[in-house]
């Protein structure tokens, strides 16, 4: 049985320098670039040493864990590397050997591996789980108001490790000792960069470059960015779904959260039995039970807004098929109204096309549709749509009226309505898979503009849900973050993390100060039948 040591290391000494000095990595996707520094924390320090780590090699992994190379080069105060699109949503590692040095009259063998995310996104702080370029590997979590850092040493959890950190708003540096399961438990007070660090030795003697050894020491560091929430989760007594489902239509009219239609089954096994047909509705003042008021024509992959206490269902696709015969899949031009008092649907004038996987939103009395695509059956090509329309909800007689040609053709997106604006955010792109992008329809000027992409990985803009409240517009996406956009519209933040993150489920404000949201799906656990109420308003 081999024997190991974690412990932190305070201070390292090398021929040249008397200062403690690991590798560390910086990604920094508005510059499209990833920094190596070398020294006591992520930031420049003596360039000269860079001469000795030039050999480190970086890449970056995409959220299937996919690996890809990164070319450095020297720069001023740094070790740099471009990024593409897709690497600047992705973590990025390092690994080193830089070889031998002596304490104590013994030599040993120094690796030295590191780690950066380059978002403050708590959901996308996922571990890599690369033993082969990253065998001593550390991953961060919240809790609550607290960071968890959890240490592995090839995938095994390492107890006993001292921590190390250096950051805003801790005074000197933060240690302490992994328990049992390789956790500690920590608070990082303040927005800004932190600096973590940890050390394994390893009692295994060998040589390298024909010169002998008695131990490795390794090194790993972690990069985090770190912004702490200023949103919290609402206490609250609601209800379960009795069922959980992906891909419905939810809204909230007056006190009362309705939820209609979705897939009741697995993900990407259609079947008519497996579609909902049921409107649920949860009272949210005296939510007891959610309750099934009404049927209508099974849907998923539809859109549901209010207004005006009513709700307006649009679109979606109907299963045709049965439960063991070839998906027959079909995108439906059906619009409907439903009103709460006399739980009566009413058909309204149809979509100008077969329309599924997209969204609507209202601004002002004018409800609008974008995104998604039609597929027309079994045999046929799937069709994505390069328009998008609206439907003056005030009008006598309505009719559906196009808009300005969207840049996009997108679907699995969301639509918000803020500051006089449309926003469609994300999706999945006809080429190039998910995406964060986000383009903004301006009624005024009957013309598109491309905003701010969100934060995160491309998987972030996938089936994700928007809303305004409380005077911003809120985005809840597949990692669990909530992120708003900023008052000047230049950038999304941090706004809080969801205790269920869920993709494909709807969340819909409630008394301008509560965000309410229900259904979707985890990859990791199913479908989410749990409630979460974040407060917004101060």
């Amino acid at each position: 049985m081999k024997t190991l040591s974690c412990l932190m290391l305070a201070m390292l000494s090398f021929p040249a320098t008397a200062n403690a000095h690991f590798l560390w990595l910086l990604a920094s996707p508005q510059d499209g670039k990833v920094y190596v520094y070398f020294g006591e924390a992520a930031e420049p320090d003596d360039p000269d040493l860079l001469s000795r780590v030039e050999k480190a090699q970086v890449w970056s992994v995409d959220y299937r864990g996919e690996p890809a190379p990164l070319s450095l080069k020297k720069g001023e105060e740094s070790l740099e590397a471009a990024l593409s699109d897709r690497a600047k949503q992705s973590p990025v590692i390092l690994n080193h050997t830089y070889g031998l040095f002596s304490r104590g009259g013994k030599a040993s063998l120094l690796n030295y591996y590191a780690k950066a995310y380059p978002f403050a996104l708590p959901g996308t702080w996922r571990e890599i789980s690369d033993a082969k370029r990253l065998p001593l590997e550390i991953t961060p979590s919240r809790d609550g108001d607290s960071t968890v850092l959890h240490v592995t040493w090839h995938g095994e959890a390492s107890s006993g490790c001292e921590i190390v950190a250096v950051g805003p708003g801790i005074e000197d540096k933060l240690t302490g000792a992994t328990d049992e399961a390789g956790n500690y438990q920590c608070r990082l007070p303040m927005s800004g960069t932190y600096s973590i660090r940890a050390r394994l030795i390893e009692n295994k003697a060998g040589k390298h470059n024909g010169e002998a050894y008695s131990a490795i020491r390794h090194y790993s560091t972690l990069t985090l960015q770190n912004v702490p929430s200023d949103l919290k989760s609402a206490k609250h007594s609601l209800p379960e779904l009795p069922k959980g489902i992906t891909s419905f239509g939810g809204a909230i009219v007056g006190d009362s959260f309705y939820a209609y239609g979705g897939n009741y089954g697995s993900s990407h096994t259609y079947h008519n039995k497996g579609q909902s047909n049921d409107l649920w509705t949860l009272n949210l003042l005296k939510p007891t039970k959610w309750k099934r008021l009404a049927n209508g024509p099974r849907l998923q992959g539809l859109a549901m807004v209010a207004h005006g206490g009513k709700l307006y269902r649009v679109g979606g696709f109907t299963a045709m098929n049965e439960e063991d015969a070839d998906q027959d899949l079909r995108s439906q031009t059906s619009v409907a109204r439903f009103d709460p008092e006399s739980h009566n649907w009413e058909g309204l004038p149809p979509l100008p096309e077969p329309r599924s996987s997209h969204d609507a939103a209202v601004l002002g009395d004018m409800l609008y549709v974008a995104g998604g695509w039609n597929m027309p059956g079994t045999g046929k090509d799937n069709v994505w749509h390069k328009t998008a329309w609206a439907l003056d909800l005030s009008a006598e007689r309505l009719k559906w009226k196009a808009v300005a040609t969207p840049p996009f053709q997108r679907r699995a997106l969301s639509l918000g309505a803020w500051n006089g604006k449309l926003y469609c955010i994300g999706g999945m792109q006809i080429q190039g898979g998910p995406t964060t992008r986000v383009d903004v329809y301006d009624p005024a000027s009957n013309c598109w503009l491309e905003a701010p992409s969100l934060m995160g990985s491309s998987m972030d803009g996938f089936g994700s849900s928007a809303f305004a409240c409380a005077g911003s517009l809120y985005v809840s996406t597949i990692s669990g973050s909530l992120q708003r956009l900023s008052n000047d519209g230049n950038s999304w933040q941090l706004a809080g993390q969801l205790d269920h993150p869920r993709f494909f489920h709807r969340m819909a404000p409630w008394k301008n100060a509560l965000l309410v949201s229900v259904g979707g799906g985890n990859m990791s656990v199913g479908k989410v039948t749990e409630v979460d109420v974040i407060t917004v308003a101060k």
